[in-house]
C-alpha cells in the first residue's frame, strides 16, 4: 500500500495533536497552566539548584520543542511543501528530550513496563527513523 505524502503528514500531524493534547490534560489536571506553570516551575527548580547552564539550555531546547511541535501539527496536517526541514530540525531535539514522534508510545511502555531503558531508546530511535523516512519517501512518490 503506497500512502501519500498528504496521508503520511495527515498521520504525523495527528502524532503531534496527541501529544499536545495529552501535554495540555496533564496540565490541567494538575490545575497548571500550560507553558506558563513550566516557566514558573524552571524558575523554582533553577533556585533550588543552584543555577547551571545545563539546565537552561534543557529547558530552552524543551519549551522550543513544545511550540515547535503545535507548528509542525499545522504544517503536517495542511501538508506544507516545506515541513521536512521543520521535521529534521526537531529531530536531533526529540531525541535528546526522549519525546517520540508515536506519541502513544510512553503509555505502552507505560503499560508494559519493560524495567530497562534499552527498549525505551530503540523504540524512540525507531519512531523517528520512521517519521522521517516516510516523509521522504512519501515526498519522492508525489514528484
Amino acid at each position: 500500500m503506497k500512502l501519500s505524502f498528504r496521508q503520511v503528514c495527515m498521520f504525523w500531524g495527528v502524532m503531534d495533536i496527541i501529544y499536545l493534547a495529552a501535554y495540555v490534560w496533564k496540565s490541567i489536571a494538575e490545575a497548571r497552566i500550560p507553558l506558563i506553570d513550566d516557566i514558573f516551575s524552571f524558575n523554582q527548580l533553577y533556585t533550588e539548584q543552584g543555577g547551571g547552564y545545563w539546565l537552561i539550555l534543557i529547558f530552552i531546547l524543551s519549551m522550543i520543542t513544545t511550540i515547535s511541535l503545535a507548528f509542525s501539527a499545522v504544517l503536517l496536517l495542511i501538508a506544507w511543501d516545506k515541513v521536512g526541514y521543520l521535521v529534521a530540525a526537531q529531530t536531533p531535539l526529540r531525541l535528546l528530550l526522549v519525546v517520540p514522534s508515536l506519541s502513544f508510545l510512553p503509555w505502552i511502555l507505560k503499560g508494559i513496563n519493560p524495567g530497562g531503558i534499552g527498549l525505551t531508546l530503540v523504540l524512540l530511535l525507531t519512531s523517528e527513523t520512521l517519521k522521517v523516512w516516510s516523509l521522504i519517501l512519501s515526498k519522492k512518490r508525489n514528484k
